[in-house]
């Protein structure tokens, strides 16, 4: 099958190549029937692309595009890993998990907290394997709910406020801070507020409760 090279041509040097992938792919593209058979030659065709040096082998079901440079052969990019596995599903476009904590308030200008572990809540919170082998592997997480593009701004926000105590952030700033970042992404009020009193604690209403005020006062003062 020179489909299968070709297919895995089309990856950057480094991203990761799921073997799930490539047999969705080849059997959409090609109308190949999904039986063992059809399983075996895919495997057996990676596995000539791997001898070759046209792709290497991260783990069971995991390859990734790679090339030798002046110190051996490069190695896989751990981020698009981290991404493919457990927060963007490229195939289908939807997302399955999000990042939370100090990561993500670091990275939307809340605070300068920074985190060794980055916290990850994704529909794929049972599948270990893509980071087992990371000697600081970010801590994976159950959803409460599972996790779509259009929900996920909104729990990743309130999982993020429900331990937001600890990231010691909260002042008048925070609070317009955060009416501003809901306001840039479109976060509707009336359905985070919806969300909250069904999935989350006291703590996380009385955030909500003291950010309804600062909104009010920041609309009054114009």
């Amino acid at each position: 099958m020179e489909e299968i090279e070709g297919l895995a041509l089309e990856y950057q040097v480094g991203e990761p190549i799921f073997t799930k992938e490539i047999k969705q792919q080849v059997k959409e593209q090609f109308e190949a029937a999904s039986n063992d058979s059809f399983t075996r030659t895919v495997n057996e065709y990676l596995r000539r692309l791997e001898k070759r040096g046209v792709i290497s082998k991260y783990d069971d079901g995991i390859y990734f595009r790679s090339k030798e440079t002046k110190f051996g052969r490069s190695a896989i990019d751990k981020e698009k890993l981290i991404k493919k596995a457990y927060i963007m599903d490229e195939q289908e476009d939807e997302v399955i998990g999000y990042v939370v904590g100090a990561s993500f308030l670091s990275a939307n200008g809340f605070s300068n907290n920074m985190t060794n572990r980055r916290e990850i809540v994704t529909n794929n919170y049972n599948v270990k394997k893509p980071i087992h082998k990371f000697s600081n592997p970010p801590i994976i997480k159950k959803p409460k709910v599972p996790i779509s593009k259009h929900n996920y701004r909104y729990f990743q926000l309130l999982d993020t406020l429900r331990d937001i105590g600890q990231y010691h952030v909260l002042d008048a700033s925070f609070y317009i801070s955060l009416y501003d970042y809901m306001e840039r992404e479109r976060i509707d009020g009336f359905k985070l507020l919806g969300y909250a009193k069904k999935y989350y604690n006291q703590k996380v209403m009385h955030v909500l409760d003291e950010l309804a005020e600062a909104a009010l006062d920041r609309e009054l003062i114009g």
